[in-house]
């Protein structure tokens, strides 16, 4: 018994090296970082050592890690909303949150209302009906946007292009 103890808490590494190799491959969160040291079976005061140094010599960060992922999701079509609840669910703070996203916006590093359109038109049907829209509609809000990014597009008539083009 006492050895499966032991063997449960030797390591390989330390969970400071591990973090490291972590934070070598991607940025992550520090909500990410402490699950997966406590799934690794790290000692909490090792775990938090591990973290104050990261966070000292700047290899954790969560405003670098939201403003990552803010871009990175973006880039795939998802909208505000969506961003915001992803990143509350990896432990970003609401404040940072809300902060990172007008930033993003303010200096145009993301204009939603031209990925919403983007979006849109990659996934609108070329019948344009009532269902048609209650679908998009759907679509829309479940990819995170805002209705105010997408409403003028539903308001468009798309079956009367196809006439024009003809």
């Amino acid at each position: 018994m006492i050895e499966k103890i032991i063997e449960k808490n030797a390591h390989k590494y330390s969970a400071a090296n591990y973090l490291l190799y972590l934070l070598s491959k991607r940025d992550y969160s520090e909500k990410e970082v402490r699950t997966k040291l406590k799934s690794k079976e790290y000692d909490s005061e090792e775990i938090e050592l591990a973290i104050e140094k990261a966070k000292e010599h700047k290899w954790l960060s969560d405003e670098r890690f939201c403003s990552a992922f803010l871009r990175y999701r973006a880039q795939q079509g998802i909208g505000p909303r969506r961003l915001k609840q992803e990143l509350k669910m990896k432990g970003i703070a609401d404040y940072l949150i809300t902060q990172t996203l007008e930033e993003a916006e303010y200096e145009e590093i993301i204009d939603f209302f031209a990925l919403a359109e983007r979006v849109f038109e990659k996934k609108r049907p070329k019948v344009w009906d009532i269902k048609a829209k209650q679908k998009m509609y759907r679509f829309m809000i479940s990819r995170g946007f805002y209705q105010d990014h997408f409403s003028h597009l539903m308001e468009m008539d798309y079956n009367d292009e196809e006439d024009f083009y003809e």
